[in-house]
């Protein structure tokens, strides 16, 4: 008996906690991690335009596809920027997984030193 309640309140707690993490503003993203002077991501699995993460240091390489948890809001700029709260590499990747029309264009506005591209400092 003892042990069906406390199954019970952790069911109700697990779908408490899961409703208010639908409710608040933090979502979900995944895409391509940049090592660059700020760490950045290409979201949507790299069909969009870079974003600079703050929030952490995470020392991926470049071209590794990540998930990030982020607050929902993004500052218009260029490049974007976002928070982010939690990033976890998915899958290993280089260089080459970035579309190098977004690296000729970062390199060109000094976000990225051309010989220290790949491992973040």
């Amino acid at each position: 008996m003892r042990k069906r309640i406390v199954i019970v309140l952790l069911a109700a707690v697990c779908i408490l906690a899961a409703g208010l993490f639908a409710l608040s503003p933090f979502r979900f993203g995944t895409g391509i991690y940049i090592a660059a002077d700020s760490p950045m991501i290409l979201l949507d699995n790299g069909s969009g335009e870079p974003v600079v993460m703050y929030g952490g240091s995470w020392g991926y390489q470049t071209g590794d596809k990540v998930l990030i948890l982020h607050n929902g809001t993004m500052m218009l700029s260029y490049p974007a920027q976002m928070s982010v709260y939690l990033c976890i590499r998915l899958k290993k990747g280089d260089e080459r997984d970035v579309p190098q029309s977004v690296l000729d264009s970062l390199e060109e506005m000094g976000w990225l030193s051309g010989g220290e591209l790949g491992q973040n400092q």
